[in-house]
């Protein structure tokens, strides 16, 4: 006999984007996550930008030197991150200088970069160049990881916040960046109605680029949660991560206490 459906789900069967319950469904999830959460993971990426990547802008040279902790970075699994640092194994960063310097737009960099690695599977790929982009200037740059919009398989949390695909359907690489970078501004003004874009947050200058990833990593945490058919409660931190943590994981962050 089969189980009832927990009510704790904020996913039904066979929903998407185009459910109308979705969005009021996800808002009322992210209220396990506390506006505390998204300010630590927002501080954590400010203090691994100072660390890490600020050095990038003018000196690419020193990406070599630190290669390993920067692919963990972009990176959401360790064998991802692995893949990325073999396929560099012999040392060439040249494909690096142009992708971070070149006066080409962003985009087209972009897309220039994955269709140069094409040995590494797509989505890997574009999570390493626009990781790299937005961790060294996020005020300019975003993301595009699987999770924020895959469309290989059409999933990811951007076209759950938006309600459709539309916005992010594209014909080629560069114009998938920008559709990513479009809906994922957009996106804030569903994190602005979940109460978690804080003053605390919007206001410090440090934190205040890193806000929106970490809101959305957060996000898309709760909605693996729902998904995996796991009540939002911390009842289970035994046996999975926290959402908090699991966002962590998603930005390539170390879990909280580590």
């Amino acid at each position: 006999m089969a189980l009832p459906q927990r009510q704790s789900h904020i996913i039904k069967q066979k929903t998407g984007p185009d459910d109308p319950e979705l969005q009021a469904n996800l808002q009322e999830a992210l209220g396990q996550v506390a506006p505390e959460d998204v300010i630590a993971i927002a501080d954590e990426l400010a203090e691994r930008h100072a660390r890490l990547f600020r050095r990038l802008e003018t000196d690419s040279a020193s990406l070599a030197s630190s290669f390993a902790d920067i692919a963990s970075a972009v990176a959401h699994t360790k064998a991802n991150a692995r893949t990325i640092v073999n396929y560099f194994a012999q040392g060439d960063y040249s494909l690096f200088e142009k992708l971070l310097h070149d006066e080409a737009p962003a985009s087209v960099r972009v897309a220039a970069f994955v269709e140069k690695v094409n040995a590494l599977d797509t989505r890997l790929a574009l999570e390493l160049a626009t990781g790299l982009l937005h961790n060294i200037s996020p005020k300019e740059h975003w993301l595009w990881t699987r999770w924020l919009w895959d469309p290989t398989v059409g999933t990811g949390i951007l076209p759950l916040l938006a309600g459709s695909t539309h916005n992010l359907q594209a014909e080629n690489l560069a114009d998938g960046y920008v559709r990513v970078g479009s809906v994922s501004a957009m996106s804030v003004k569903f994190g602005e109605g979940t109460g978690l874009f804080v003053d605390e947050l919007t206001s410090d200058e440090k934190r205040a680029p890193f806000a929106n990833s970490a809101f959305l990593a957060c996000a898309y945490s709760v909605y693996l949660y729902g998904t995996t058919s796991w009540r939002l409660s911390r009842e289970f931190n035994g046996l999975l991560p926290t959402l908090p943590n699991m966002a962590r994981r998603l930005l390539g962050l170390k879990k909280a206490g580590k």
